[in-house]
């Protein structure tokens, strides 16, 4: 066997007690949780030197690759982000106060607003793309191509039945 990891010792205690548990379901969700939780962790370590939040950086993120003109409709940022209307313009007035972010009447729907990128919400999001997604790569470093290849596979496997 590999080396431990605390998820091992964590199953070895509950196997060990007097409750039913479905051990191989929780082998696999714990592993999933404790990776998100490293992976959001670098992913916030590396967006603190441009001063965003994981939320804030979605949305100036999603926008930038909308393409140019880098605008969106909030209902399709909604839909992308997965986030409560309110979340979202809660975010999107946090931007446009640091000047990442304007928005105006949609001039196809006079009922609703546009969001777009400015040129310094490109410019900090240009560089700060690169950055969170360089703060991922070595999170799978120790898996080889194939591993990889077949843990893309399997994971998306199960999203695609959560989300079914």
């Amino acid at each position: 066997m590999d080396r431990e990891d605390a998820i091992d010792v964590l199953l070895r205690q509950w196997q060990q007690s007097p409750y039913e548990l479905p051990l191989a379901s929780m082998a696999v969700a714990k592993r999933i949780a404790r990776v998100a939780r490293n992976l959001e962790q670098r992913h916030a370590e590396a967006l603190a030197e441009f001063g965003l939040d994981p939320g804030e950086f979605d949305v100036l993120a999603t926008l930038l690759r909308s393409g140019p003109p880098h605008e969106l409709a909030p209902a399709v940022l909604n839909r992308s982000l997965l986030i409560s209307s309110g979340g979202l313009t809660k975010r999107l007035t946090r931007l446009e106060k640091r000047g990442f972010v304007s928005r105006r009447l949609d001039p196809g729907d006079r009922r609703s607003l546009l969001a777009a990128l400015t040129d310094q919400g490109l410019a900090v999001t240009a560089k700060a793309v690169i950055v969170h997604a360089q703060a991922g790569t070595g999170l799978v470093d120790p898996l080889s191509e194939a591993d990889r290849a077949q843990l893309v596979s399997l994971l998306r496997k199960l999203l695609l039945h959560q989300e079914s």
